[in-house]
This record gives structure tokens, C-alpha cells and sequence, in this order.
């Protein structure tokens, strides 16, 4: 459902144009460590980062995204295997990628990364963190603090044929909702809280298919 109303409308397919890899090289973003200065994504949406703060505080990505963008995968923070690869969902483990491809019916992945964005962005997915920052022992939302987040908003705002947010887990919906859910200009989107990619089982999401089957009502906002 929407974030006010669910929302039934079907947009016609646009033509995405998928980006150099130029512009793909300018998509990824340094680590904590190194992560003090203001970077401009390709799709030209520029990310302050803040100041280390000490070593167990972590960075978010800028948004992969471009004009045709129809969904946005909207995740909380990267784990520590994609912060070490500068990659989203660089945990191998993690379902996402192949729960994206599965969707078009797909079940292979392509193994390089900028393969993968491409992919996405050439079907109209777009993806980002709500979390700007945090300080985070490992991966787990559960040990996320202090906590800076990313102006999504500004984002739909900027990108107006973005027509649904899907909420990898839990922890990404109940922290927009908390900051965001009220505001006017983020009424017009759905909001679909969809189980997480992560690798960690539950009693409902153990596999593959599982998350699959969750995961495919995106597909009508990608038509």
C-alpha cells in the first residue's frame, strides 16, 4: 500500500538509457575510513558525508538511479561485506541480486557489479539507504545507533516517475515512516514493506523462492 493509499495505476514503459562505464565508476563511494568529502553520483544527486566519527561509524552509498527509475529499493544500512567492497548487496550471500533478476526470470546474475547496476537501472529499479550514517558493531540492524538519515524525500522529489519504495526489511520501513511518513510530498508513493534479503533465516523467509514470491509485487510498477 501507499504510504497514504494504495495506489492501482500501471505507467507505460519508458526507454532507459543504461549508463557508460564512466558513469558507473562514479556509483560507488569510498568506505568510513575515508569517506569525509561531498560526492555527485552520475545521476547527479550529491551525498554529504560527515566526519569520521569513530571506527565503528559506517557510510551509506549514494543512490544508483536515473530518470526512468520506477522503484526504489530502499535498504538501511550496507553490511560489512558490501562497505568492504563498495558494492550494494556485495554479500554474496545476500538475495538480492538474485531476487532481481529472478523477477524477469532470470537465474543466473551477472557476475561484474556494473553488469548488475545496469541491469537494474535498465529495468527502472532504482537503490538507496535510508541511513545516511550510524555507528554499527557488524551487520545487524539490531546494532545500529546514532543514527543520521538520508534525505529521501528530496530524492522522490527529484525523481517524479518514481511511482513505489520497497522497504528491504523491517528496520529501512519503520525508520522512513518514523521521519518521513507523515510529510505531504511523500504521499503520492507506495510504500511496500517487503522480508529483507539478508541471508539471515526466519520462520517465513528460509529461501530463495521464498523471498521471491514476497518480493514480486514490485513487478507491476516496472511495467
Amino acid at each position: 500500500m501507499s504510504c497514504a493509499k494504495k495506489s492501482n495505476d500501471t505507467a507505460e514503459r519508458q526507454t532507459t538509457a543504461v549508463p557508460t562505464p564512466t558513469e558507473l565508476s562514479e556509483l560507488t563511494v569510498p568506505t568510513a575510513q575515508t569517506a569525509q568529502t561531498a560526492l555527485t553520483t552520475a545521476a547527479g544527486v550529491e551525498k554529504e558525508l560527515a566526519p569520521e566519527a569513530n571506527d565503528l561509524t559506517v557510510y551509506s552509498f549514494p543512490p544508483i538511479i536515473n530518470e526512468q527509475s520506477r522503484v526504489l529499493v530502499l535498504g538501511s544500512m550496507p553490511g560489512v561485506p558490501s562497505l568492504t567492497v563498495n558494492e550494494y548487496y556485495g554479500n554474496p550471500r545476500n538475495y538480492m541480486w538474485r531476487v532481481l533478476y529472478g523477477l524477469h526470470g532470470l537465474n543466473t546474475v551477472d557476475e561484474a557489479y556494473e553488469q548488475r547496476i545496469a541491469f537494474a537501472l535498465s529495468h527502472h529499479i532504482a537503490m538507496w539507504d535510508v541511513l545516511k550514517s550510524c555507528t554499527r558493531e557488524g551487520s545487524l540492524d539490531a546494532a545500529i545507533r546514532d543514527e543520521v538519515v538520508n534525505d529521501v524525500p528530496a530524492l522522490l522529489e527529484q525523481y517524479p516517475n518514481l511511482r513505489c519504495i520497497a522497504f528491504n526489511g523491517s528496520k529501512s520501513h519503520d525508520t522512513f515512516m518514523r521521519h518521513f511518513g507523515k510529510l505531504q510530498s511523500v504521499q503520492r508513493i507506495d510504500c511496500l514493506k517487503l522480508p529483507s534479503t539478508s541471508p539471515v533465516p526466519t520462520k517465513a523467509m528460509r529461501t530463495l523462492a521464498d523471498r521471491l514470491g514476497a518480493w514480486q509485487v514490485i513487478v507491476p510498477y516496472l511495467q
